[in-house]
């Protein structure tokens, strides 16, 4: 009984290195899932292992069910899309099959007269040694580069088709392990072999290294196209400030010729004709007028820019904004944040043929806290999976709100959205 409870408990660690990367994504408390998680999980493991010695069974017939059993809790108790979840449980499968092929050459050391499944004793305690030094061995990668991953990569792509780089491990090792003992000592196999797997775990992880690199890559050109978006943005706005400055400049000097002809009326004592003058002119003035919001330059930009397309779209715009001069969170962040915002409260707006309307209200209290509200028309109701909104571009996650996601988790905040009655409500808060 030792044997099979020896071989099914790498469980344990394998569900330690499962949730390690899921700081943040968890439904559930982290303390709550650890103390009632770990106690039920050491007595499915006696369970298991007393049942295959009683029975006679493969330790294989009670661990596949209850990997299946464990991958549906961890994904139920993950606030993530399915396909990281899948990643994240395969790759600690794959990682820990190369554990396995480990032992079995250990084992073969120690007990090469083992005919058996299931690995000795001593096999057993090296197999849940080593995969409890692999777990502490990569904590610090999972807590950081891994962690980085599920949090701030957002390509449905990817996630895809990731899974099957470690079922193709998964598959690998379970089909180079020896059928017997004997087979590793024919020739060189004893030292071929656990090389031929150490190669196997250097490759994969190796791989998984290349992964993180590239997606390190991807971000930094997204915040680059980001923050050129936004300079775009300013170079617009600049563009239409020069434009309403020459047009102050043209009025500056028509308004010379008109007051030559009021006082040409007021010389003459024509009053009707000043009068029905004075109409016709204000008639002609130009209704636009150059806002400011707030003391923000960049803010300041960025609003009347979206407010001249809001009202190049016909869709009636209300801003309040009360901040600062300098925004709490580094000012391409904030930008990018407000940004993405207002760019989906227009094309929502688009979409109606009714009265098209945008209500912007952003409060800063104190020297940290910051609170923004944007209310917009939308006639269509968005698509969601697991609580996060589906891109109508693409198939995915909207580029645009899961950016927002990203910057309000960065910074100690909150995002919520929610559609009601051709209404869609944005509440974004601020703590840094």
């Amino acid at each position: 009984m030792i044997r099979t409870v020896l071989e099914l408990s790498i469980m344990l660690p394998g569900a330690v290195a499962c949730y390690i990367p899921m700081k943040g994504h968890l439904y559930g408390r982290e303390k709550m899932i650890t103390l009632l998680g770990i106690p039920f999980l050491i007595l499915w493991i006696i369970a298991g292992g007393a049942i295959c010695y009683k029975n006679n069974l493969r330790t294989v017939i009670w661990l596949l069910p209850s990997l299946i059993l464990f991958g549906f809790i961890f994904y139920k108790t993950v606030s993530l899309s399915a396909w990281k979840s899948i990643s994240v449980f395969l790759a600690v499968c794959g990682t820990f099959s190369c554990m396995k092929n480990l032992a079995i050459v250990v084992d073969a050391m120690v007990f090469p007269q083992n005919n058996s499944s299931l690995l000795g004793v001593s096999g057993g305690i090296v197999y849940f040694l080593l995969c409890c030094s692999l777990v502490v061995a990569l904590w610090y990668p999972s807590t950081h580069a891994a962690h980085w991953l599920l949090a701030e990569f957002e390509m449905p792509g990817t996630w895809y088709v990731f899974w099957i780089l470690p079922v193709f491990f998964v598959m690998l090792n379970c089909f180079i392990q020896p059928r017997s003992y004997t087979t590793l000592y024919i020739n060189r196999m004893m030292v071929i072999y656990p090389i031929m797997v150490i190669a196997l775990l250097i490759l994969m992880l190796f791989c998984y290294m290349m992964f993180y690199l590239m997606a390190r890559g991807l971000g930094k050109n997204m915040r680059l196209t980001q923050e050129n978006e936004f300079l775009q943005m300013q170079l617009a706005q600049y563009r239409i400030l020069q434009k309403n400055m020459e047009e102050t400049r043209r009025a500056r000097h028509d308004l010379r010729q008109h007051i030559t002809v009021i006082q040409s009326c007021i010389d003459g004592k024509n009053w009707e004709k000043l009068e029905q003058y004075i109409k016709d002119y204000s008639k002609n003035l130009p209704s636009d007028v150059i806002r400011s919001y707030c003391k923000n330059y960049a803010v300041n930009a960025l609003l009347r820019y979206y407010a001249e397309k809001a009202l190049k779209a016909h869709t009636d715009i209300d801003i309040s904004v009360s901040i600062g001069e300098k925004t709490i969170i580094p000012e391409p962040e904030f930008c990018v944040l407000l940004g993405n915002l207002l760019e989906n409260a227009i094309e929502a707006c688009l979409m109606s043929d009714k009265e098209r309307k945008i209500k912007v209200v952003i409060k800063q209290t104190g020297a940290s806290m910051l609170s923004m509200i944007i209310d917009n028309t939308s006639p269509q109701e968005p698509m969601w999976e697991k609580g996060k909104l589906l891109s109508c571009k693409h198939d995915g996650f909207g580029m645009g709100t899961e950016s927002v996601y990203m910057i309000t988790q960065r910074y100690n905040g909150d995002a919520r959205f929610e559609w009601k009655d051709n209404v869609f409500y944005t509440s974004i808060m601020l703590n840094p």
